[in-house]
């Protein structure tokens, strides 16, 4: 199967400044609709409330910083449970220790083995602190384990740690696709407003090529100079990431 396209901007300014300008320009379009609409019939009603309408949806979007600031708080929220599992595993560890001393086969059934690579995966760490949960669950581990003072709620949540850590490598997953999935969303309709901005603007080299003060409110870009267009057609996309 084909891979999907990426989505590109197909202009180079910062949203916020096309946005701005969008604003600016439909108001000035509005203002100058009958002139617009004689020559290009196609500028008509509905085109203004459709321009407006995705200037409104595109600034809406949640910019990129915001969903970065998610999925930072995610995997930082990740992060902190990785660590509280290694500690406790390192405090059952010891315990192991002092309840079973010089027994390098109980060690090894808690899984001392598999700390170093596990303690900071968020997919090894859940599986070893099940594993050291059901050792430490058994009877004859637990009675010795208490016995010289570990809590039973610490045993507890061995298992409760692995299902946290689990569900958080999830909330840390959806987050990193929610923003994929809104950058390109933001994209999209920013060059939707950016389409209708250009094909006005492009209009407008036509419509006001003899009132220099209205041609150069109509201009895209700052340093574009005041000459009639020889073509009158959409701005050409330019590609920037």
């Amino acid at each position: 199967m084909n891979r999907p396209e990426e989505v590109h901007r197909n202009f180079n300014k910062p949203d916020e400044e096309v946005l701005q300008q969008s604003d600016l320009k439909l108001a000035a379009f509005v203002e100058n609709k009958t002139v617009f609409v004689e020559r290009f019939p196609q500028l008509a009603d509905p085109f203004a409330t459709e321009w407006g309408a995705a200037t409104t949806t595109a600034r809406s979007i949640a910019p990129d910083y915001a969903s970065l600031a998610n999925q930072a708080s995610e995997t930082d929220a990740l992060k902190a449970l990785i660590n509280s599992g290694a500690n406790l595993y390192q405090t059952l560890l010891l315990y192991v220790k002092l309840a079973f001393p010089n027994d390098a086969t109980v060690l090894r059934l808690f899984g001392q083995q598999q700390y170093e690579a596990a303690r900071n995966s968020q997919l090894k760490l859940p599986i070893l602190l099940r594993m050291a949960f059901e050792e430490a669950s058994k009877t004859e581990h637990k009675a010795a384990l208490i016995a010289k003072g570990m809590k039973e709620t610490d045993i507890a949540s061995l298992e409760t740690l692995a299902d946290d850590i689990v569900n958080q490598e999830i909330a840390q997953e959806i987050a990193t696709k929610k923003r994929t999935k809104d950058l390109d969303q933001r994209i999209k309709a920013m060059n939707l407003v950016w389409e209708k901005m250009s094909l006005v603007c492009q209009c407008a080299k036509l419509v006001f090529q003899n009132d220099a003060t209205r041609y150069n409110l109509f201009l895209l870009y700052d340093g574009e100079t005041n000459t009639a267009a020889s073509v009158v057609t959409p701005a050409q996309p330019v590609n920037n990431q």
